[in-house]
């Protein structure tokens, strides 16, 4: 092996591991380790390993909506790196804000696996069409089964919770205007060009001609859904199981504090209002409100002593756990494969 691609690669796999560990002391630093061993004393393992499988069980799900939509559009992978391509878009959504680094950087390992980068972002558009609505679809019932209770919040909380809803609402509006209306974006990207042509004469035509690449993938994305739909409808249900997995994190914590009286769907539905509330807020893993929010919707659900070890608790089993084991599991391959390949590029 080359020494100075070799010191290289150890270097830049420093780095990542320093990154990582930086990541790890901002997310913690506001959480009282005591509490969680404290927690971790009085919980049932058992039921918290169920809570793990469930996680698992999110990134599967991922990974088979990835692998189904990277077929839809030519471009098909086997499952192996699909789920590679799912790990890589949680670390890398919950470290950086509004979860903006996730797709970027699934796209790259597509790319870097040999796959085009059109039927990726296909792929991906499709997959975060599916997982939105999947999103609303849960949020929608967290309402419905407990309106009551969000509407005694106080009105600055409650606020802030309509106001990240209503932006995942807008969000999935406007892809649903994207891919179904041939239309609406570019008569709208044509209300934009004219000031910019205006205001960046050299500009707008590189920009236009952008657009004009943008509309002719989503027609394509149109065309396969209209002669795909059952293979939609499938990733749909796969992102509603998916979530419900995901969401389901604090109910196995309820369980493992021996506690009862709370159903499976009631406690998903109100995990899927507080995950529609902050994901789209610009914080990495929108670490901060989630736990605040989960602090104010689940004081009627656990115990006030219980209240703060349940928080970290399900906090650690849905994010920080399987963050680190990702970040490890992202480090761990970058330097095999730079050991291996001391010449190629590594994602």
């Amino acid at each position: 092996m080359n020494k100075l691609h070799w010191k290289k690669g150890i270097a830049c796999g420093g780095l990542f591991l320093a990154l990582l560990g930086l990541t790890f002391y901002i997310l913690l630093s506001d959480q009282d380790p005591g509490k969680l061993w404290t927690a971790l004393g009085q919980a049932e393992w058992s039921w918290l390993a169920v809570g793990a499988a469930c996680m698992m069980l999110f990134f599967c799900c991922e990974a088979k909506n990835i692998q189904t939509g990277l077929g839809l559009f030519g471009s098909p992978a086997p499952y192996a790196s699909c789920l590679l391509y799912a790990i890589t878009g949680f670390f890398f959504s919950s470290v950086t804000p509004s979860a903006s680094g996730g797709q970027p950087m699934q796209l790259y390992a597509m790319y870097r696996d040999g796959h085009a980068p059109a039927p990726g972002a296909l792929a991906l558009l499709t997959d975060f069409f599916s997982f939105q609505l999947a999103a609303v679809f849960w949020a929608s019932v967290g309402f419905f089964l407990h309106h009551a209770q969000l509407f005694r919040l106080g009105n600055g909380v409650w606020l802030c919770f309509a106001f990240g809803a209503v932006l995942n609402l807008l969000v999935v509006l406007a892809l649903c205007g994207a891919v179904f209306s041939p239309r609406a974006l570019p008569t709208l990207w044509g209300w934009l060009m004219r000031p910019a042509r205006c205001l960046f004469p050299q500009r707008a035509e590189g920009w236009r001609r952008w657009g004009e690449k943008q509309w002719k993938d989503l027609r394509q994305c149109t065309r396969c859904y209209r002669t795909h739909k059952r293979q939609l409808g499938k990733m749909f249900l796969t992102s509603l199981v998916q979530l419900a997995a995901y969401h389901s994190v604090p109910f196995w914590v309820y369980l493992a504090f021996g506690l009862q009286g709370q159903s499976f769907w009631a406690m998903v539905g109100l995990q899927g209002v507080l995950f529609l509330s902050v994901s789209s807020l610009p914080l990495p893993g929108a670490v901060g409100l989630t736990e605040g929010g989960f602090l104010l919707l689940y004081q009627t659900i656990f115990p006030g002593a219980l209240l703060p070890s349940a928080m970290l608790l399900s906090r650690t089993v849905s994010f920080y756990f399987f963050l680190l084991l990702s970040g490890l599991f992202l480090a761990f391959r970058f330097l095999r494969l730079a050991w291996r390949h001391p010449a190629a590029k590594t994602t």
